[in-house]
């Protein structure tokens, strides 16, 4: 599309030094990319203004209800057809509606005070209106109305402005080849009536230029002009988004991808700050970036550009919008959907693998109590070897204790039967035969060895156990609880020492302490009896002790 007759635009203020100079000679390809930007901080850019939009509509809302008020003030009727005029000017590609409806107040103006320049003035405003609500047909009727001759020489190039761009708005949609380009015959005529209606220092000569020789395919002097335009004096935001939209124009005609982007989004820039809402720069832009894959930037872009055409109102921009933003919304939407795929695909992984971990957790909890179960028993597996060998241990040492208690005894014994026998032979050979009678009839020898006997029993048990007694009362109830004389036995403590000793066998036991079977038997009938807890295996746990 030609630049002449993009909307209207306001923009913001850009460093010039962005765009330094860059052509040398005419035939020269334009490559004019500013230093400072690269294309992915000018989208950002992009992409935050986008963001908070809605805060320069709200200020654009502001200064047009100032210029409002005016209206409220007692006003000539020129000052009147002034104040409209500047909401006229506030409206264009914010709400066609709102510019229509004061456009026809200019004209209800201009007819009550009959004033032929405010008449032709404000149809001209209504051919503008008309065009841009698609009204093409309407526009160039309302156009054909107005004789060039009687214009003003101050409105002349406003009528050359809007005669070429309808023109092209006609070429732009034109169906037919042959059409469009008598179209195209008509704009270039009247492209031509502008360059040379406007002074050749002005803007509009400028950008009409620019134009004219971007047409032309010399696009180094095109640039070369628009930079030079961007150079001159105090622009405006409008200024300025013109010539940045100009120059992205050159660049993707040229094919400079980069430097197209860049000023698409400059020009989007402007048109957002200025709260234009019918624009073309961001389109352009969407449909640069959906060609190069980038569909979520592509698919906010053109949303932005549809939502802010129905804002204002533009029926056309909002029908040009429309296939391309069904396009690149469907194939965001796939994508969209693709990622939600994924995502589902990806929440279930991750909870299959979860799963595993907890299953891989139960297992190894259940494994580690196997294992802590198994440790359990080789514990009390050890505990109970350690049992067994302090048994043994003690049960050698008992072995040897009596081993050597039992030696010694016994030769005590054999030297006491000697001496005996020595002393028996003694009063044989004497002849003290009476005496020698006495000796074999009497008991008090024997009674004495079997005290000493026990004694040394004793002794040599509690040596070996010293705690016995006390633990051994512990298995009775108190009452029946034993209290012997230091380092002895009584004879229960001893009939239960030889149990603890392995010998349980009563005729044994009573053979050992020189007792009848039955008093064995009784004794320990009288024990087991006084024991607490079962009596069953009461002498088994005696044997423990």
């Amino acid at each position: 599309m030609n630049i002449s007759h993009r909307p209207a635009l306001l923009s913001i203020g850009i460093l010039l030094t962005l765009l330094p100079a860059c052509f040398h000679t005419q035939a020269a390809t334009p490559s004019c990319e500013p230093p400072q930007l690269t294309v992915e901080a000018t989208l950002d850019s992009l992409d935050r203004l986008i963001g908070y939009r809605y805060r320069f509509s709200q200020k654009k809302e502001r200064e047009i209800q100032t210029l409002k008020q005016n209206l409220r003030k007692q006003l000539s009727p020129a000052e009147r057809f002034r104040a409209l005029g500047y909401l006229v000017d506030a409206y264009r590609a914010f709400s066609i509606d709102s510019q229509t409806v004061y456009v026809k107040r200019q004209i209800h103006l201009a007819d009550q005070v009959k004033n032929r320049d405010m008449q032709v003035q404000a149809r001209l405003n209504m051919v503008e209106c008309l065009y841009n609500a698609g009204m093409y047909k309407e526009a160039d009727e309302l156009l054909n109305q107005i004789k060039r001759s009687s214009l003003p020489h101050y409105i002349i190039p406003y009528y050359y402005h809007l005669k070429r761009t309808l023109y092209g708005l006609l070429a732009d949609y034109a169906l037919e080849p042959e059409i469009r380009n008598d179209y195209n015959k008509h704009l270039n005529l009247y492209r031509d009536s502008i360059l040379q209606s406007n002074p050749s220092n002005s803007f509009t000569y400028y950008v009409v230029k620019a134009d004219e020789l971007t047409a032309q395919h010399n696009y180094a002097s095109a640039l070369q002009i628009l930079r030079e335009a961007l150079y001159r004096g105090q622009l405006n935001s409008h200024d300025r988004g013109i010539i940045y939209y100009g120059m992205a124009e050159v660049f993707a005609q040229t094919q400079q991808n980069d430097s197209t982007k860049i000023y698409y989004a400059l020009s989007a820039q402007c048109d957002l700050k200025a709260a234009v809402r019918e624009y073309v720069s961001l389109h352009r832009l969407a449909e640069l970036l959906f060609n190069e894959g980038d569909i979520e930037r592509a698919y906010n872009y053109i949303k932005c550009s549809v939502e802010d055409a129905r804002a204002c109102n533009a029926r056309v921009r909002s029908l040009e919008f429309m296939p391309v933003f069904t396009i690149i919304e469907e194939v965001y939407q796939a994508q969209i959907q693709k990622q939600r795929e994924l995502s589902i695909t990806f929440t279930y992984i991750t909870c299959a693998f979860c799963v595993i971990l907890l299953i891989t957790f139960v297992i190894l909890f259940f494994q580690n109590h196997k294992l802590n179960s198994v440790k359990e028993k080789l514990n009390q597996t050890n505990k109970h070897l350690q049992t067994v060998n302090n048994s043994l241990t003690e049960s050698n040492h008992v072995k040897e204790e009596y081993l050597s208690r039992y030696m010694d005894q016994c030769a005590v014994y054999i030297d006491k039967m000697d001496e005996y026998r020595r002393s028996l032979n003694k009063l044989a050979s004497m002849g003290k035969m009476e005496e020698l009678s006495k000796n074999l009839k009497s008991q008090n020898s024997i009674n004495n060895e079997r005290k000493m006997f026990y004694a040394e029993f004793d002794q040599s048990f509690l040596k070996l156990y010293p705690d016995f007694v006390e633990k051994f009362n512990e298995l009775l109830v108190p009452e029946a609880r034993i209290t012997p004389k230091p380092n002895s036995l009584t004879p229960e403590l001893r009939i239960y020492a030889l149990v603890r000793l392995g010998t349980t066998d009563s005729n044994q036991i009573a053979r050992f302490l020189c007792y009848s079977v039955s008093t064995i038997y009784n004794y320990r009938v009288k024990i087991r009896n006084s024991a607490i807890g079962s009596r069953d295996d009461f002498e088994e746990r005696v044997m423990h002790l």
